[in-house]
């Protein structure tokens, strides 16, 4: 199974997949799952943009992706899409439009549900895990938005973590976790008193194989776990790289992770030079 890796894409979901379809036609093989790791984005309703959206959507346009691209249906856009069958599952960050993902979320039954007109694009909820088949099978856990800030008046703000969604995490039965897929870090993982204790929670029982996370703006950087077991993965935000005059995407924003099980296993960060051929300007059309 290989399974493409995202961290903050910030609307430009499109291109998420673009590439995803190119590497398959430069490696001849497939993707089976992609997985994104928070700041999808995801907001149907321009005129309900939270502020950093709106002030970054004034120089970016594709910060407005979703809008543009996934509520109603296109016919170039689906074109693009049927270059590759993965579903792309993603958890939630703290920039998304928490209120209609609220909506939808009330009327799911399953671990995963469809944000978009082309039900290609999942939105997974926090504690309820998520089992991917293709050739092998993987069990993901999501837990999405982000912990509470340290000194915040208001802890119950959208885009922290829901007291039903701890209980979830909390009383979850699970018999194990193969990717932990986070938009938060642990608590106290990267910087003192900030972070998830529900995060830290997970890689301390289920001791999962990798985690995927977001948010922290950094490049691409692996690290180990505290439990000594996990591999910590945070990809590059799926963005341009500005020092550059053709503003051409930042390297470290892809990965591949090719699964058989828990003790056979590769992660990748992709490097290929055709990265190079998508910039601000061009990426669209280079489909």
């Amino acid at each position: 199974m290989n399974i493409a890796i995202f961290a903050d894409v910030h609307g430009r979901i499109l291109l998420a997949f673009t590439l995803c379809a190119r590497w398959e036609r430069e490696t001849g093989e497939k993707i089976d799952l992609i997985l994104q790791a928070g700041d999808m984005g995801v907001y149907p309703d321009v005129t309900r943009l939270d502020s950093a959206t709106i002030k970054h959507a004034r120089t970016d346009p594709s910060e407005l992706g979703f809008s543009q691209y996934f509520v109603k249906e296109h016919l170039d856009v689906k074109a693009i899409l049927d270059q590759t069958t993965a579903p792309m599952v993603f958890v939630r960050g703290n920039h998304e439009d928490h209120s209609w993902l609220d909506q939808l979320e009330k009327q799911a039954t399953a671990s995963i549900f469809p944000v978009d007109v082309y039900r290609r694009v999942y939105c997974m909820r926090s504690g309820l895990p998520y089992t991917h088949t293709a050739d092998t099978t993987i069990n993901i856990l999501g837990i999405g938005r982000i912990g509470a800030l340290p000194g915040e008046q208001d802890p119950h703000k959208p885009k922290y973590i829901q007291s039903y969604e701890q209980e979830q995490i909390y009383d979850a039965s699970i018999e194990s976790v193969d990717i932990l897929l986070t938009h938060d870090t642990a608590q106290d993982f990267i910087t003192f008193g900030y972070g998830m204790e529900e995060i830290r929670l997970v890689l301390d029982s289920y001791q999962p194989i990798y985690h995927f996370h977001g948010h922290t703006e950094e490049s691409f950087i692996q690290r180990q776990d505290d439990n000594d077991i996990t591999k910590v993965i945070k990809m590059t935000d799926l963005h341009w790289d500005t020092s550059h005059n053709r503003r051409p995407l930042e390297a470290g924003a892809m990965g591949i992770l090719r699964w058989t099980d828990r003790d056979k296993h590769t992660f990748e960060n992709v490097e290929a030079n055709w990265l190079t051929d998508y910039t601000a300007n061009n990426w669209f059309d280079n489909e």
